[in-house]
């Protein structure tokens, strides 16, 4: 895939989502990497700071699961949320 198709993949991906949370997510990434500064903790919201502070006490904690469960709920939660389509698949 060329940069130019790549793009345009990304553009539909981005109008297709509905999550306010995801769509700064990704701006975030995207501001971040156009910029020189590679900082890119600063650039995160307070809560989102807040949850990732929550999640590695957890892990700290030994509050883990493995890759695969990981994978296995975020499979579950895109099904969900209709963001994964088996047609690609078949």
């Amino acid at each position: 895939m060329n940069q130019a198709d790549l793009k345009t993949d990304l553009h539909q991906l981005i109008e297709n989502v509905e999550d306010k949370d995801i769509l700064e997510a990704i701006k975030t990434i995207l501001t971040k990497g156009a910029s020189t500064n590679n900082n890119w903790f600063d650039g995160l919201s307070f809560d989102l700071k807040v949850a990732l502070d929550e999640s590695i006490d957890e892990a700290n904690q030994g509050k883990t699961i493995s890759h695969q469960e990981a994978m296995q709920q975020i499979k579950s939660r895109l099904i969900e949320h209709g963001y994964f389509d088996f047609a690609q698949y078949k």
